[in-house]
């Protein structure tokens, strides 16, 4: 089936892809250091506008380095991330969008790690994601390197639409909270799965109550769209 309305289908990663909610919070759990990062609200005060999140990210990472007792290898949090599950109607629905030709992207406030690690097993075409830092020892640095604002994810789909020349209209994003609320306005199919705890109101959102719902909706927008 050739679909006219759709040419792109974007994914949030954590909660959406993972069985993780958050791959930042599955390293602070690990390491000991999620008092710490709850402590300080460090999302709270990104959202306010207190701090940046290049901020937001050194702080996390020394967080996990205080924890740690300051020295954390490249190798555990490997295997922390790549331990998280993979939802699983990912392989299913992946492959039935890539059957009709569509080109994926992952476009996460989460971490390169993990990100690239799923869209090689499931094949997706662009993957953007936070990039944690090593010496050259492979010990992890404070800091890192911003590639996708939570905030601002709609900047990376405009660049993605700039990058394959398909208009965002004819992009579909799915993440699963608030934080993507940016890309939901930006693109011309936006796709919620369903959370108790996530309230959003967009005249245009197509809810999902899991992934693999989303085939069906696929299908409608390309019998309809």
């Amino acid at each position: 089936m050739l679909c006219k309305a759709l040419r792109m289908i974007a994914f949030d990663m954590d909660g959406v892809l993972t069985k993780c909610r958050s791959s930042w919070r599955a390293l602070h759990i690990h390491f000991g250091s999620i008092s710490i990062v709850d402590e300080y609200r460090n999302a709270e005060r990104f959202r306010k506008g207190d701090i940046d999140y290049k901020e937001w990210m050194k702080l996390d990472t020394e967080a996990i380095l205080k924890a740690a007792g300051g020295k954390v290898k490249k190798d555990e949090i490997e295997r922390v991330l790549l331990s998280l599950e993979i939802d699983e109607d990912a392989f299913k629905v992946v492959t039935y969008i890539k059957s009709l030709g569509l080109k994926t992207a992952i476009v996460s406030g989460g971490i390169d790690i993990l990100a690239n690690h799923i869209g090689e097993i499931l094949g997706i075409d662009y993957v953007y994601a936070n990039k944690l830092l090593f010496d050259e020892n492979g010990y992890l640095l404070p800091g890192g390197i911003e590639i996708v604002n939570p905030l601002r994810k709609g900047e990376i789909l405009r660049k993605l639409s700039s990058l394959t020349g398909i208009p965002l209209k004819k992009f579909m994003y799915v993440g699963d909270s608030e934080w993507d609320l940016d890309a939901f306005k930006t693109v011309g199919y936006p796709v919620l799965l369903r959370r108790d705890d996530v309230l959003l109101n967009l005249p245009s959102l197509i809810m999902i109550s899991k992934l693999g719902e989303l085939t069906d909706s696929i299908n409608m927008i390309c019998m309809h769209g």
